[in-house]
């Protein structure tokens, strides 16, 4: 845990760990209507199904919901998996976009927001 950070690297750690919560939502709610309801979305995917792929965002969503209380607890291997989790969602909903454009481009939009806070968290020294 972080003891002694700055007070804009802890800002910049609530900030992403915030949005990746919210992205964690988002994808979950995402994955149950996709498995639920696969007539309430297009499915022109790149490639598989729309159940598949609601599986793979649903549980996407509960990975980076763990990584977000992780991250906002001030653990550096979260602010890491946390980059690493965005960027693949990011991927996700890129291939996702057929289906379901503008809310792709805003996810993808958020996790954008998230891996530059991180990255900022990440790189700021301990105490400035």
């Amino acid at each position: 845990m972080d003891g002694n950070i700055s007070p804009r690297a802890a800002g910049w750690r609530t900030f992403a760990g915030v949005l990746i919560l919210l992205v964690a939502v988002f994808n979950f709610i995402d994955g149950i209507v996709a498995i639920a309801n696969t007539h309430y979305l297009n499915s022109h995917l790149v490639f598989g199904t729309l159940t598949s792929w609601g599986w793979t965002i649903l549980i996407l969503g509960g990975i980076e919901f763990i990584v977000g209380i992780g991250v906002l607890a001030g653990q550096r291997w979260a602010a890491w998996a946390g980059i690493a989790f965005a960027t693949l969602n990011a991927i996700g909903q890129l291939l996702y976009l057929p289906s379901y454009p503008v809310w792709s481009i805003i996810v993808i939009s958020i996790d954008i927001l998230v891996i530059y806070g991180l990255s900022m968290y990440v790189a700021l020294p301990a105490t400035e």
